[in-house]
């Protein structure tokens, strides 16, 4: 009997064939031989067609059975690992509204931080564990926000391995991990996090049931089957994001385990048993896949964009054509500690949270055409990567996580000795590499969620080191390496500091007017109120009316009893003559929604001013925006924050 397990990649779908009972992997292939494409709309956007992964699991499912002569009907249960973070919306009758805003996309980081700092970052990090940040919550907002007619035809939310699940059985059902990734989770409160979703005004009727990560969601459906080649009834029984499935797969599970990947991105994880909080949300912390009611078992993930990613880049677009990982590999391998002085920055993949969420892009120094070649660029790149990993796993071991040795997969950027050994030097520690993969890992859970394996520990400890990579006693050399580097880095950081910092003083600026005007407004408010009071009172006192006192405590528990703005007071506003000089065809109550928005009211707010319901509130900005033919994409909050 067999187990399959699936790695939903943003560069392939990988698909493992275990051996139940000997737990040997008898194969893995990886669909398609390219790596997939990502659509980049905009500066910063990255997302993928869902469908386009269903299809190549597909394809890759029936590569395997016919490659291994394997009876389907001879498969056991299924596991999914999937690419954290993405957000996928379907209908009612579950069919993909729009593509999938994957894990590196960037949109929704202001959107994140403004939550962040409105729920306080306090109770998020004590709560979520993290900021709302960019993760899957704040992309749903960003839809809500910008996709009005997308965002009211969704029935339900899936993260990509919840949509995975639901093309194999027809049944919708996420995990408490998943949820924890899409910072979607209440980590005090056990419960989903009730309080962001109404503060994005995101009902929770959208969010899926959950189930346990070691659990039977579902059999393959009827239909499945006959896609996949597989056969109806299958148990799918595990499900999981690819990080805490990675660490799984490496036999990380208990507190100081630590795990690394660097594939598409870079990824240090380790468990701990109790809350570990960055204010400055460098790092993030989910639910592990054996994390429980009565056994906290939290993952620490400190993630690097522009990791594997880079390199790949640099072969397709810089290594002479046919030329092969391992052509690069030797190439490098002849070059000295430190690439002779190139330095490399490979943050080209969007927003980095270990530099708090600056897009710093990618930079290469020194380069002298004289003397440096390929091969010194590869290097550079190599190490920049590496660099970059123990940059943050200090950040890891500032915060009190002790690292005694790395466990990482026989894959990807580790299969490189370069790579591997500098890491190893640098942070002086071994570095186990295990044979497995993602998919492997997902494979052997299932066989304990369909109730196989009794225990899921055991299982992953019959996996065994293939190699360790000990520290170089060349030590000197690296550090010296890494300390150019990290002087450079230094540089670029505070290089990107003052190129920005007048427009971020001019902003400050701005807001803080806004928020004065926004006060005196208030106080206006309050002033009328209070002269409004003293009339009842005085009333009261002449003649004792007997209605006079209910009058009055209704006065005092509304909050409605006088409008912000009367007409004279909004057509006399500068902002809003200025909004009517640009816009004659707007009514007097869409001029009152703009100077709204133009204040940075949120959509609560503007319900409560304007009388009207949430929904209703949405609706009148659906319109406006409507009216003026804003482009796609374009936020109507900061197209009239701008006027």
């Amino acid at each position: 009997m067999y187990l399959l397990g699936y790695d939903i990649g943003s560069s392939s779908i990988k698909t493992a064939l275990v051996h139940a009972e000997t737990k040997e992997v008898v194969d893995v292939v990886q669909y398609p031989d390219i790596e997939m494409d990502m659509i980049s709309r905009q500066k910063g956007w990255a997302e993928q067609q869902p469908e386009l992964w269903w299809r190549y699991l597909c394809l890759g499912t029936k590569k395997i059975l016919e490659k291994q002569k394997v009876k389907s009907s001879d498969i056991l249960s299924i596991g999914i690992s999937y690419q954290m973070h993405g957000l996928v919306v379907v209908d009612k009758d579950n069919q993909v509204l729009r593509p999938s805003i994957i894990w590196c996309d960037s949109r929704a980081v202001s959107l994140g931080e403004e939550a962040f700092e409105a729920l306080g970052p306090d109770f998020c990090l004590d709560n979520y564990q993290n900021s709302p940040g960019n993760f899957t919550a704040s992309k749903l907002k960003w839809v809500k926000d910008n996709e009005p007619d997308v965002y009211d035809k969704i029935a339900k939310v899936l993260l990509p391995g919840d949509y995975i699940a639901m093309k194999l059985t027809g049944e919708l059902s996420t995990t408490i991990s998943g949820l924890s990734e899409g910072v979607l989770w209440n980590f005090k409160e056990n419960k989903l996090a009730y309080k962001l979703l109404d503060y994005y005004g995101i009902s929770a009727d959208l969010i899926p049931a959950y189930k346990p990560t070691f659990s039977v969601s579902g059999l393959v459906s009827e239909v499945a089957a006959e896609e996949t080649g597989l056969t109806a009834g299958i148990k799918v029984a595990y499900r999981a994001g690819d990080q805490p499935n990675n660490a799984l797969a490496l036999n990380v599970l208990e507190p100081g385990e630590i795990a690394a990947t660097c594939g598409t991105s870079g990824v240090v994880y380790g468990v701990v048993d109790k809350s570990v909080n960055d204010k400055q949300s460098r790092i993030n912390a989910f639910a592990h896949v054996n994390h429980g009611n009565k056994k906290n078992r939290i993952g620490v993930l400190l993630c690097i964009n522009g990791a594997g990613i880079q390199y790949s880049w640099l072969r397709s677009q810089i290594a002479l054509s046919g030329r092969s990982y391992e052509d690069m590999e030797r190439m490098l391998a002849g070059v000295p500690v430190g690439a002779e002085g190139v330095c490399i920055f490979p943050y080209g993949n969007g927003a980095e949270r270990i530099f708090n969420n600056r897009n710093l892009e990618s930079h290469i120094r020194n380069l002298e055409f004289n003397r440096h070649t390929r091969a010194h660029i590869y290097r550079a790149a190599i190490e920049s990567v590496a660099f970059t990993f123990v940059y943050g796993i200090h950040i890891l071991q500032e915060l009190g996580i002790e690292i005694k040795k790395l466990r990482v997969g026989d894959d990807n950027m580790f299969q490189s000795k370069v790579f591997s050994t500098t890491i190893a030097t640098l942070l002086g520690i071994d570095l186990e590499v295990v044979n497995t993969t993602g998919a492997v890992g997902a494979a052997l859970a299932s066989g304990h969620g369909s109730g196989y394996y009794k225990s899921i520990r055991k299982v992953m400890s019959s996996l065994k080191a293939k190699k360790v990579y000990k520290p170089d006693l060349n030590y000197s050399e690296y550090k010296k390496a890494y300390t150019s580097w990290k002087e450079a880095l230094s540089e670029l950081l505070g290089s990107d500091s003052k190129s920005t910092s007048n427009n971020t003083l001019a902003s400050e600026l701005e807001q803080k007017d806004k928020l004065i005007a926004q006060q005196s407004l208030l106080l206006e408010v309050q002033k009328k109120q209070l002269e409004s009071i003293k009339k009842t009172l005085n009333k009261l006192q002449l003649d004792h009316s007997s209605d006079a006192l209910p009058k009055l405590l209704k006065q005092i528990d509304s909050k409605k009893s006088i409008e912000l703005l009367d007409h004279t007071t909004l057509m006399s506003n500068p902002i809003v003559e200025q909004i009517k000089k640009q816009y004659p065809e707007l009514s007097y109550e869409e001029l009152k929604l703009g100077y709204f928005l133009h204040m940075k009211f949120s959509t609560k707010q503007i319900a409560e001013e304007l009388n009207l319901s949430y929904r209703g509130a949405e609706t009148k900005r659906y319109r406006l925006r409507q009216k003026l033919d804003l482009p796609k994409g374009t936020s109507l909050s900061a197209f009239f924050a701008n006027i």
